[in-house]
């Protein structure tokens, strides 16, 4: 069925599953909430459900031809829009992709084979900052051909905020006259940029944050990531978003948590000239990516201190380090660890806005042992 693609959201489930049932489906949609909670994968479940040849009870049956060839994103009655490069020369009415070199076709073909292989990978092309207007222009003409089989014509605009002003304005176009049979989805992880005129002709559908156990759950039963305890700590980091969760699949977590611990403990145990020169050397192959993600892990491991210290310990995440943490509650049973949670997110905030790395571990570091050695 469809619908499984779609973690969580049940609520949004229902409430497209209904306007199925009841034929009450909107000329257009707005697919709105924050990045990586499955807007886009919702878009292509729907479209499925409008042109499958078995619907059951509201799902697709996930095996008709239509349902395969809208999973591989080829089917003709969907079309699929996102931000792509202006081609050499491009001029307004050409074909979007008449003007593009091979390399950009050739990327283009493999991000899309990516996203029919998983609804959650975002595109993002090379030199492709704006959805075109000549995309928008493509789209109002293949609205008005006649569909090429049964089901109806699902356009989804992925990304819709990054329209520039023309491609916009020819959307509002389309969608003050729409077309039998014919549904837009649009999809952004950013509604107030999108002109008020648009908004108000489409139907508002809010996607909320994942919880972390629909996430963890996603992740052991759809991208076999068969280790609990990973499933557990990328669903802690992951911040209510699926697409995340999948980017930090590929990362040895627990090697990285390991180095945040070593340097804590020589932030605790060792004179400052040497613990400075080692955060020198943590920082020296990572980007801020990286650092935010290992500054996450460490929080996470002192909220579990943070838990035994408060005599929690059935609360803990880092199942395989309760010696440690009972040694380091033990050896700091004084620790304001509250504190040192508050320096961290703080530490992470500071990453995310660009703040010199350095300058940021550094005073973290110095934070981390006044709450911890009291002194």
């Amino acid at each position: 069925m469809s619908w499984h693609s779609v973690i969580g959201q049940e609520r949004i489930k229902k409430i497209l599953q209904r306007s199925f049932a009841t034929g009450k489906i909107s000329h257009a949609y707005l697919f709105h909430g924050p990045e990586g909670t499955g807007k886009d994968a919702a878009a292509i479940a729907f479209a499925k459900l409008l042109n499958c040849e078995q619907p059951i009870d509201g799902n697709s049956c996930d095996t008709c031809s239509g349902c395969r060839r809208i999973s591989s994103l080829q089917h003709p009655n969907v079309q699929f829009i996102v931000p792509m490069p202006v081609g050499k020369n491009e001029k307004e009415g050409d074909d979007p992709f008449k003007n593009l070199d091979q390399e950009a076709i050739s990327e283009y073909r493999q991000a899309f084979g990516r996203k029919s292989e998983n609804p959650y990978y975002r595109i993002s092309l090379s030199k492709a900052n704006t959805i075109k207007i000549n995309s928008i222009r493509e789209l109002r003409k293949s609205i008005n051909l006649a569909r090429a089989e049964r089901g109806k014509k699902v356009i989804i605009i992925s990304g819709a905020d990054k329209m520039n002003d023309n491609a916009a304005n020819s959307l509002l176009k389309t969608l003050e006259e729409p077309t039998p049979n014919t549904v837009l989805i649009l999809t952004t992880s950013n509604h107030d940029k999108l002109l008020p005129t648009i908004i108000s002709r489409c139907q508002m559908v809010r996607f909320e944050l994942l919880r972390e156990e629909e996430i963890k759950k996603g992740l052991m039963e759809k991208n076999n990531t068969n280790e609990e305890q990973q499933a557990i700590l990328i669903s802690k980091m992951a911040n209510g978003s699926f697409q995340r969760a999948l980017e930090l699949t590929g990362t040895d977590l627990v090697s990285q948590r390991e180095e945040m611990i070593d340097l804590l403990r020589s932030i605790l145990a060792r004179s400052p000239s040497i613990w400075m020169k080692e955060i020198e050397d943590f920082l020296g192959p990572k980007d801020r990516y990286n650092v935010v993600r290992s500054l996450m892990l460490l929080n996470l491991w002192v909220r579990d201190a943070l838990m035994l210290q408060n005599e929690n310990g059935d609360a803990i995440i880092n199942l395989d380090q309760r010696k440690p943490l009972d040694k380091f509650i033990t050896h700091f049973h004084q620790a304001e660890l509250t504190s040192v949670i508050y320096a961290i997110e703080r530490a992470i905030a500071l990453v995310e806005k660009n703040i010199y790395l350095s300058l940021v571990l550094l005073n973290l570091a110095f934070d981390i042992r006044q709450f911890i050695l009291r002194r």
